[in-house]
């Protein structure tokens, strides 16, 4: 007897957003959440740092603004005021998605799902069968096998956005996005900051030019960086590593552990349901099926993008194949957003991938330096870059820095979506002064013929 027809797991973007999508689509839906709805994202990551984030950045805005013959005189940044004004976004949006899940007749059960079968569940003490169910357990923060990295100075990302007062010299060990956001947050707050990060470059998995620019932005703001570089052992008032070959200690107060995350899937009980699994995370087809039918996994749990906006389209694809309309996930087109200052964005193929691909393609290159929009702005550093097919100029994929660059690729995801091409992005007209011109630039620059550079 089926006491359920879907229960979701999780309540964050892979959780709440498919089972307001089921409800619409007739779903009878049960969602079983064991701390706050919002998840990962909208309590402890996305939405609480760009809050923390906007605070300092606005600070830091204070000591620039002479040269718009604007003076501000004593400005300060009160981390714990800061903070508040973080808890109040979060508790508005928390209190959202309870009400949307609401209207839409979401069941929500407090509590921890563990799997008993195939199609059994029990939550706290209570034991529930199903007929489908979506796993979005989310991640949790992923540590190092380093001597001392159990030390109290030794923090990660829930810590950093809670802390009562600024790090003096902070140490944050990963070049990833987490990293180099919460470097820029308190960078810009007054802490030295130092980046530590394995790989030759910081935000590996974005395009090199990318990666590049934004280093050489963060090195002006004062900000160390340390890449090829591994740390050995953390001290009371050191970090230890070991740099081209060589040992070197970092003086800091603070470590901040930002290594990335790794899928929440201990204690779930999935090897009572027989769900296929590895350490990167569960295993799944294109349609967000595991090997159990009727259970599906999407979000930070499947070894896929761990972004909030891929996992709710995962877990939406995962309610269309629920409901008999089979449909597949597709990930060409997906945005990667780094919020800095300025903001690094892109979506579809880095020019690494085209050449280990072998493909043949052609770039396209602007600077904002000349673009009028980011002159009024007092903006200097930044570009758009584009790769297209060589032959039939196909958009392949798009890479910004720039501020609101977040906000600037919404239109790059649209014509990799679209199969664009350069010519439909030049033939598409532009606001003027817009930082978005730089787009049409560097569409034109693909085919040698930019105009204002």
């Amino acid at each position: 007897m089926v006491d359920k027809e879907l229960v979701i797991i999780g309540g964050g973007p892979g959780g709440y957003v498919p089972a307001i999508k089921a409800a619409q689509m007739g779903i009878n839906v049960t969602l079983v959440e064991k701390d706050e709805l919002g998840g990962t994202c909208l309590n402890r990551g996305c939405i609480p740092t760009k809050a923390l984030l906007k605070a300092a950045l606005l600070y830091e805005e204070t000591k620039t603004m002479s040269s718009f013959g604007v003076t501000v005189e004593g400005s300060k940044f009160h981390l714990a005021e800061a903070i508040k004004w973080k808890e109040r976004v979060v508790k508005r949006l928390s209190g959202g998605v309870r009400a949307l899940l609401n209207k839409n007749n979401v069941e929500v059960i407090k509590g921890k799902a563990v799997f008993k079968g195939s199609n059994t569940l029990i939550v706290g003490e209570k034991e529930m069968t199903f007929k489908n169910a979506i796993i979005a357990s989310g991640s949790v923060a992923a540590t190092l096998p380093i001597p001392g990295i159990q030390a109290e100075h030794v923090i990660y990302s829930d810590d950093a956005l809670n802390l009562s007062k600024i790090p003096e010299r902070l140490v944050i060990i990963g070049g990833g996005v987490i990293g180099v956001e919460f470097a820029s947050i308190f960078n810009a707050a007054g802490s030295q900051v130092t980046i530590i990060e394995m790989m030759p470059e910081i935000l590996p998995v974005m395009d090199k030019d990318l990666s590049k620019g934004l280093k050489t932005v963060l090195k002006k703001k004062k900000i160390d960086i340390f890449t090829n570089s591994r740390v050995t052992e953390v001290k009371k008032d050191v970090v230890v590593m070991e740099h081209n070959g060589e040992k070197q200690e970092i003086k800091c107060d603070t470590v901040l552990v930002a290594v990335g995350r790794k899928p929440n899937i201990e204690d779930l009980g999935l090897e009572n349901a027989g769900i296929e699994f590895d350490k990167k995370g569960i295993k799944v087809n294109e349609y967000m099926e595991t090997n159990v039918a009727g259970i599906y996994a999407v979000g930070d749990v499947v070894p896929t993008p761990q972004l909030a906006h891929v996992a709710s389209e995962e877990g939406i694809v995962a309610v269309y194949n629920i409901a008999g309309e089979r449909r597949k996930m597709k990930y060409n087109a997906v945005p990667y957003c780094v919020y800095t200052n300025p903001e690094a964005a892109s979506v579809g193929m880095t020019e690494e991938e085209a050449r280990e691909k072998g493909i043949s393609y052609k770039i396209g290159m602007f600077p904002l330096m000349v673009n009028g929009k980011a002159m009024v702005e007092g903006v200097r550093d930044g570009f758009v870059k584009i790769i297209a097919g060589k032959e039939y100029e196909e958009v392949l994929g798009v890479h910004i820095m720039a501020p609101h660059a977040s906000e600037m690729i919404h239109q790059a995801c649209t014509a990799l979506t679209l199969e664009a091409t350069l010519d439909e992005l030049i033939e598409t007209i532009y606001p003027h002064p817009t930082m978005g011109e730089a787009i049409l630039e560097a569409a034109l620059s693909a085919k040698g013929k930019a105009i204002h550079i």
